[in-house]
């Protein structure tokens, strides 16, 4: 411990009680400006020109970020179970509210089934529909493309 901190732990009658007041005074897990600024993030993260899969992993980061930020405790297994679920529809919601106005349509049929898929089997949904595009209209996706330039000019590759 860096003296500028030791000095006011030092009087402390424990090696338990010191633990505890670093941990008051120093843990990020339950800083809530911390949380409020991933989710800040979160609210705000939207495909643009983004591939659906660097558009979702964006957001997998960002929830990643926040559980370890928001440390929830249940009190038996069935509450974990359901407060699981909860959270994997509302990232399902958060994933689809920021996709890009092309595929409305796809997200229509999602939220349209009795049971709203889990995150991972929506994203797969909505990448097939993104290579579905790129290949029917000709459109590259940016995961199946690259840019080459050759003698000045510039050409895609798939």
């Amino acid at each position: 411990m860096v003296p500028e901190i030791s000095d006011t732990y030092m009087f402390l009658k424990s090696a338990k009680e010191i633990w505890e007041a670093v941990e008051q005074t120093y843990l990020k897990a339950k800083d809530a400006l911390q949380i409020y600024d991933v989710k800040v993030k979160i609210v705000a993260a939207k495909q643009e020109n983004k591939s659906v899969t660097k558009y979702a992993n964006q957001l997998k980061s960002l929830w990643m970020e926040l559980d370890h930020y928001r440390v929830i405790k249940a009190k038996c297994a069935e509450d974990s179970t359901i407060l699981k679920e909860y959270t994997e529809q509302d990232r399902v919601y958060d994933f689809l509210v920021g996709l890009n106005p092309e595929f409305d349509q796809v997200r229509i049929q999602i939220l349209g089934k009795e049971k709203v898929p889990g995150l991972n089997e929506v994203v797969a949904i909505i990448r097939s529909e993104e290579s579905r595009r790129g290949l029917m209209l000709g459109t590259p996706t940016t995961e199946s493309s690259a840019m080459m330039i050759e003698g000045g000019s510039s050409m895609i590759a798939n």
